[in-house]
Order: C-alpha cells, then structure tokens, then sequence
C-alpha cells in the first residue's frame, strides 16, 4: 500500500467532513419527527450520501481488497441514490408514483438483477473487465473496460434523476410555498449527478476517481440551508391544490399556527394577512376563541376597515397518516347575514316583549271591561280579543318560523308515527264536535329539521278553525314509498284560498292572519326538509296538503323531534 500524498489526503478530510454533515442531518431530522411526507425517503437518501462520502474517503486510506470492493459499490450506491431521490420527489410532491405496483415491481426486479450482475460480473464482465490499478496524480483503483450492463444502469438512473426532478421543478411553477427551499434541494441533488458524469467521462483533473461525494457535500449544504426555510413544515401539495384550485378564501396554517399562504380571496377578505406572512393567526384574528376547538364553522369579527365585518372561519386539519400538518382556513363574508340575523333578532324580541306584554295589556282591559258591557258593547269587545289573540299567535307562529329558518341543528331521526298520533289526539280532544283521524303505519322515522310537529300542528288547526261545518272532519296520512315518507293533511272544508296558495308562490300577497302565517310556516319546514309543499283537492271536497320527508331507516331512534 503506497504511502498517503497530500492531494490524498486532503481529498479524505474533505469526503469525511461531507459524511459527517450529511450524517448530523439524518441526526437532526430522525430526533426532529417532522411530520410531513418524504421525511423517511428523504433521510434514507441522506443516510445513503453519507455512507458513499465515507466510503469515497475509505478509498484512499485503505487495503487494496478493501478499495475494490468499495469501487465496485460505486455503481449501485448510484442507482440506489436515484431511486430513492425519484420516492423522495413523489412523496414530497404527492404524486404517489411510490406506490404504482408496477413500479414498485420494476425497482425490485432491476435492484435484484444488478445483484446478481455483479455477483457474477467476474463470469461475464458485461458490466466491466476488471477494476485496476491507475497511477494518475496518486495511486486509486478504477474501472477498466465498461460493459453494456453498466451503462444501462448508468442511463436508467439518470431517467429517474430526471423524472423526480421533473416532479420538483413542477411543483416549484405551480406553486408558491416554500419554492427556495425546494430549489436549493432540487439543484444540491442535481449536483452529485453532474459530478458523476464528470468522473464517468473522465473528464476530470484526476481519471478514474468518483467526485460524486463533492457534490453530495454542496447537497449537505443546501439541505442543511433548507431546513433553516421549514423545507418540511407542511406538505406542498396541500398549498397548491387547496389554496389555488379554490375560488374561495383559502388560508394554510401550519402545525405551529403560523400563517404559510393564502390565496387572492383571503387577501381581500383579510387584508392584514399580507403583513403577517409568516406570524401566527392571532397576529390578524383578534379572537381566536373556539376557532381550533369547534368542528363547525366559527363566526369572528374583522376590524381594521371603515366598518366592522365579520367572516366564516371553517378549519380542516392536515394530516399524513397519524402526524398533523397543520389546517386549511376557508374564510367566507357573512357581514351581511350577520346584519340579517341581527335584524332578526330584534324582530323577535319586539315580538315576544313589547307587542306580547301590550296585546296582554289590552286584552286585560277588554275583561274588565267586559264584565260591565252591554250586548252592543259586547260585540266590539269580542272583536278586540279576536284581533289581540290573532297578534299573538301571529307572533308566536313567527317565532317558529324565525327558529325554522335559522335553526343550525342538521336534520335528525324523527317519530312520525309517535308525532302523528299525539297531534291527532290532542285536537281531537280540543273539538269534540270534529272527526280528527290518522291513518298512520306504526314505527315510521324520517330525517326532519326542526319545525316538524309545529308545521302539522298548524295544518290540522288551519283545516278546523277555517271549516264552517259543525262537524268539520280532518285526515292525517301518512305513507311510507321508498326512501321517502310522504304526509298528507285533508279535511272537507271550503280549501285554501287562493290568495294564500300565492303566498308560497311569489311571496308578494300580504300575509293578514295567522293562518296565513302558519302556511307559510309549513312551507319553511318543508322547504328546510329539501322538499316542495304540494295542494290538491281532498276527496271530500276540501283541501288536501302533502309534503314528502326523508325516511330514516337507521336502527337508533330518537325522541320526537318538535
């Protein structure tokens, strides 16, 4: 074994240094657990530079055996080097070519047969004649004679350099997030490459000897710098297809509840993000509270401008398997049905305290004045209860309606049958004179909003109250077809007038009673139910309202839904 020359051994601290770098990465990454995809690729990758830097200076101190060993390990540490790049660039991207099993086959078969091929290489030499000895500047051992086999192998690992390649580069037009930090690691990795070619061609100042670990040293660096610029803070891909693909405002938080990126919408919608790239939500949201704890959508209000608005925060998490990225934010403008609702709510409580406790007020005035009226006087007091009662159950009937409409509770399992039968039985009691019947099968469910018994409440009302026949008769039936429960409400009365049937179909005819009210409730209900409310004559002669609701066939049952 010839002595060590300074070119030698400046060549081994400079591998060694290379190895250690790289080695401190896997280090740092495998005690850091960042959760994104192309984590685990990546350090293989890593762990793989880091044991051919060593073996680049183990080369150049150590028995010839040993070194032509290591020479010969040159070309599948190579290959192994592209194959592992091209998984790291499919994870990193979301591709998912990793798992296309006619890949997977292919890198098993080809890793198998290069195996094998230089197993045997001293049989055939198809990937080269024999590995001796160069004096060039310094004693080294290099390849003599390459065969076919080698540059095959050669060709097909720079065809998956260039497809993970293609997939980072694509990535880095399409989108904006954390673009430097995958260029740096895109040209670090391309470097290695390209030295190669520089020792496969022997075009460098010494022939024969592998500069591959120059350029995994320039990669340590690059990789090293990318870190600092949270290379694996989030996955990419979630930026491009939530954020981009989106007309929406879309924000990306990462795991740290900073601000990473946001698309156009979101700008507009919060102007303060532009200034807060990079800070965390609560550095633009003053109130953050339930934002990170509440499944729904979260309602927070946005200072700053000419007036205050309020946005619709809808947060999803990101997950890779069990490790949590981060969240996508969905910001929506609901300044104006923050207005609508407040109105609202106004309304309802005008309604239930002021109107209610004066209409109270009258009607205890007309009772005591009634106590001392003649017939004449009479009259014009029944007809003041008449109207006051009216207002009131007007305003209850609004109140329902406001519930109906505004109402966040999704649909639930519902009695039909249960409810059915107690509506029926309650007014039935309440008109002794009337025939108030169900035709009812018995155990049926369907998926109602809230409103349900207070909308067949109203029908049967309306269908007794409005027949001027003594004996007023009233049907409730109920079918089950399908996937739907269909409900029907007769009576034998003179029918819905028109002028309320409009109602329901231009929302312009003025509602005068509670009656009118009451339909109008009904069709809320039903409109929330996502099905039309329908009018046919009855068999009778009378009106018959039918509404269809979603069965529920599940076998949990809950209490009626009222």
């Amino acid at each position: 074994m010839d002595p060590v020359t300074p070119v030698e051994a400046v060549l081994v601290v400079f591998f060694s240094a290379s190895g250690l770098a790289l080695t401190g990465l896997v280090l740092y990454l495998r005690a850091s657990q960042l959760p994104s995809r192309g984590v685990r690729s990546f350090v293989w990758l890593l762990m793989l530079m880091a044991g051919w830097s060593f073996s680049a200076a183990a080369k150049l101190t150590m028995p010839p055996v040993v070194e032509r060993f290591l020479v010969a390990l040159e070309l599948p540490m190579g290959v192994a080097f592209a194959l592992l790049f091209l998984v790291f660039a499919s994870q990193y991207t979301g591709r998912h070519w990793h798992r296309n099993r006619a890949l997977t086959a292919y890198i098993v078969v080809s890793l198998l047969v290069l195996v094998v091929g230089l197993l045997t290489n001293p049989a055939h030499g198809l990937f080269w004649e024999d590995i001796t000895l160069s004096r060039a500047v310094f004693a080294h051992y290099v390849h003599e004679g390459l065969g076919p086999l080698y540059f095959l192998y050669v060709g097909l690992a720079y065809c998956h350099f260039a497809a993970a390649m293609y997939a980072l580069v694509n990535l880095h037009l399409r989108s904006r997030y954390n673009t430097t930090a995958m260029m740096l690691v895109t040209v670090g990795a391309a470097l290695p490459l390209l030295v190669n070619l520089v020792s496969l061609f022997d075009r460098a100042p010494i022939p024969g000897l592998d500069y591959t670990p120059v350029g995994l040293a320039v990669f340590g660096v690059a990789t090293t710098v990318s870190m600092q610029l949270d290379l694996f803070d989030i996955i990419p891909v979630a930026r491009d297809t939530a954020v981009e693909q989106s007309s929406e405002g879309m924000v990306i938080l990462d795991s740290k509840r900073r601000i990473r990126d946001f698309n156009p919408t979101a700008a507009s919608l919060l102007p303060a993000l532009s200034a807060h790239r990079g800070d965390q939500i609560e550095a633009v949201v003053d109130d953050t509270t339930g934002l990170f704890d509440t499944a729904g959508p979260t309602t927070i209000p946005v200072t700053g401008g000419e007036e205050l608005s309020y946005l619709s925060v809808q947060l999803s998490p990101i997950r890779d398997g069990p490790h949590h990225l981060g969240w996508t934010a969905v910001l929506s403008d609901v300044t104006d049905q923050q207005r609508r609702e407040r109105h609202l709510q106004l309304v309802s409580r005008v309604l239930r305290h002021n109107m209610a406790n004066r209409i109270n007020i009258i009607m205890g005035h007309v009772e005591l004045l009634g106590e001392r009226a003649d017939e004449r006087d009479r009259r014009h007091l029944d007809a003041i209860d008449a109207s006051a009662t009216d207002i009131i159950e007007t305003s209850a009937k609004l109140r329902t309606i406001q519930e109906i409409v505004t109402s966040g509770r999704p649909a639930r399992p519902t009695d039909i049958s249960g409810t059915v039968t107690a509506v029926v039985t309650r007014y039935a009691g309440r008109y002794p004179d009337a025939t108030v019947t169900a035709d009812c099968p018995d155990e049926v469910f369907a998926c109602c909003p809230t409103g349900f018994q207070a909308s067949l409440d109203n029908l049967v009302e309306n269908a007794l109250q409005h027949n001027p026949d003594p004996s007023p008769s009233v049907t409730v039936t109920v079918t089950v077809e399908g996937p739907l429960v269909r409900v029907a409400v007769a009576d034998d009365g003179p029918g819905i007038p028109e002028s309320e049937r409009r109602i329901l179909e231009d929302g312009e005819t003025p509602l005068n009673h509670s009656a009118g009210v009451g339909l109008w409730l009904v069709y809320c209900f039903v409109e929330r139910a996502g099905h039309e409310l329908r009018f046919e004559p009855s068999p009778s002669g009378g009106s018959e309202v039918h509404f269809a609701l979603d069965r529920d066939t599940d076998s949990v049952r809950s209490a009626p839904n009222t």
